[in-house]
């Protein structure tokens, strides 16, 4: 999942900079590593136990991070989150070093194990350490927040060095998802409940797109952008089923959306392939776009779905296995002579599921989460 991996990523990075505090003290005295923190307790036996602790955050963080995002989720502040994530990280990480002091002066059948910690901690070493680590936290906060947004701790990283600064050709997948009826919705639910509505429906496909290898591009007004690149092995029957699956998902969930705003959202769908440039705008505020003419048909093929009565639409140019796609989807091929804003006619499919895929589907619904297994996890 590339949730975890971004996590894993980010962990690493959280214990290479709290290691930087040893690194420090090395330059400033490198006569310490032979020193005794404590009587019973060297600078090389507390080096091990404080990063003992540092993995075991590492794990626990997982979910204190996810409570993180729960307060986002129930309407508090990303300062709330802040404070709650960082003060739960330095409450776990001098707890899991208590812990691990313990256990080590048991095991080394120290006298006084309670005397012992309370000395590993109450010296010189350790408190300036807690407060690295405070530091560290508050670190990895903004950088978590920024992964947040680019979507990717590579991409995060990528753009960092640079990399986007010059333009330059690249193969991409797109799939644009927007809402029915957007305009009437908005009207009738009122800015701040059209607007809530949108944060729903928007949550909960990303959380099929966790499970994928699938990129979210860019959310515009009522649409998503979600991309893929072309070493993604199955992506044009993994975006149809991504798809699917959320149509699914959405009506499994109509009873909370009629209770909270008596409506049963859909949305539509376009797919299409092929050659765009990828570069980075702007100077106070930066941006990682694609430009090209591989956008503007998927744009116009999205527009299409209403005149042609489906809610999915997907160019030729991206079906790479049509024979695999026909295992589950039913293709109806369209040749667009007169798509706004194109010289020559697109041809493109109209898509839906075959009748034994329906049967999965339905099936699929009853079980979305238990665990996550859906129609593109068959």
């Amino acid at each position: 999942m590339k949730a975890l991996r971004n996590h894993i990523i980010l962990s690493i990075i959280a214990i290479i900079a709290t290691n930087i505090y040893y690194v420090m003290w090395l330059l400033i005295d490198a006569s310490v590593i032979k020193r005794q923190i404590i009587e019973e307790l060297s600078f090389y036996e507390f080096v091990a136990i404080t990063n003992g602790a540092l993995m075991i955050i590492c794990i626990l963080s997982i979910t204190y991070r996810q409570l993180g995002d729960r307060l986002l989720k129930w309407g508090y502040s990303n300062m709330l989150r802040f404070i709650t994530v960082t003060s739960v990280s330095l409450l776990f990480f001098i707890g899991s070093n208590i812990v691990l002091f313990s256990v080590h002066f048991k095991l080394k059948n120290v006298d006084d194990v309670y005397a012992s910690t309370v000395a590993s901690i109450d010296n010189s070493f350790f408190v300036p350490l807690v407060f690295f680590f405070g530091l560290t936290s508050i670190l990895m906060f903004f950088i978590s927040n920024l992964e947040r947004r680019s979507g990717n701790v590579f991409r995060l990283i990528s753009q960092s060095m640079g990399s986007s600064l010059k333009p330059k050709l690249v193969e991409r997948g797109f799939m644009f998802i927007d809402l029915n009826g957007a305009t009437r919705l908005a009207e009738d639910l009122g800015e701040r409940k059209y607007a809530n509505l949108l944060r729903d429906c928007f949550r909960m496909l990303n959380e099929l797109v966790e499970l994928s290898s699938f990129e979210i591009y860019q959310y515009v007004g009522d649409e998503v952008v979600i991309i893929w690149e072309p070493d993604y092995k199955n992506a044009d029957l993994k975006a149809l089923q991504l798809f699917t699956d959320y149509k699914a998902y959405l009506i499994e969930n109509n009873s909370t959306f009629y209770d909270t705003y008596n409506v049963q959202p859909t949305f539509k769908c376009a797919i299409h392939y092929g050659e765009v440039v990828k570069s980075e705008i702007g100077k106070e505020v930066k941006h990682l776009v694609y430009h090209g003419d591989v956008l503007n048909t998927a744009s116009r093929l999205l527009s299409q779905c209403h005149f042609y009565n489906t809610d999915c639409i997907i160019s030729t140019s991206a079906v790479k296995n049509e024979k695999t796609i026909k295992e589950h989807f039913t293709l109806e091929l369209l040749t667009m002579n007169r798509l706004k804003g194109k010289e020559y006619p697109v041809s493109a499919y109209t898509i839906k599921l075959a009748e034994e895929t329906e049967h999965h589907s339905s099936s699929a619904v009853t079980f979305f989460f238990k665990p996550k297994v859906t129609v593109s996890h068959y």
